[in-house]
């Protein structure tokens, strides 16, 4: 009964379509910009730490080397979908990917035997800023412990 009487007013009415329409174009949208920004976190991500490492460690003078990487996200992929954006496309039974998004590097971390030098403690700097794309003050790094007394024997 207060529904009738609410819609017996002629502004009452054009303001409930105006809200259905809002609301439909609202989900509409939001339907189809998911179905074409459609991602999921990579798997595959792992593993840059241990390679970095690897790498600086072959640098003259550096030894054994751990590495840490902060990132500001996850890495995701952007999924291909079909012409109608409704259904991922898929090639023997893989979802297939149109490109790969990585997050930015916030910080790494570096230990190294040889960075009491700070020749070795530069080169390894401009590795780390050359790979990871960071900016020179988010990258630190620093003489592992006990590096000092292992040369000195």
């Amino acid at each position: 009964m207060e529904l009738k009487k609410i819609l017996q007013n002629r502004n009452n009415r054009i303001m409930l379509v105006i809200l259905i329409i809002g609301v439909v174009i609202i989900m509409f949208s939001g339907m189809r910009k998911g179905a074409e920004s459609e991602s999921f976190v990579s798997d595959d991500f792992s593993g840059g730490e241990e390679r970095l490492s690897e790498i600086l460690s072959q640098i003259d003078g550096v030894g054994e080397v751990s590495v840490m990487i902060s990132y500001a996200s996850t890495p995701e992929k952007d999924i291909a979908y079909d012409s109608d954006n409704t259904r991922a496309v898929t090639a023997g039974g893989e979802v297939m990917v149109k490109r790969e998004l990585y997050p930015e590097v916030e910080g790494v971390i570096v230990t190294a035997d040889g960075a009491g030098d700070a020749a070795v403690k530069n080169k390894i700097k401009e590795a780390v800023i050359a790979i990871t794309g960071a900016s020179a003050h988010r990258v630190c790094v620093y003489e592992r412990s006990g590096s000092a007394r292992k040369n000195a024997d």
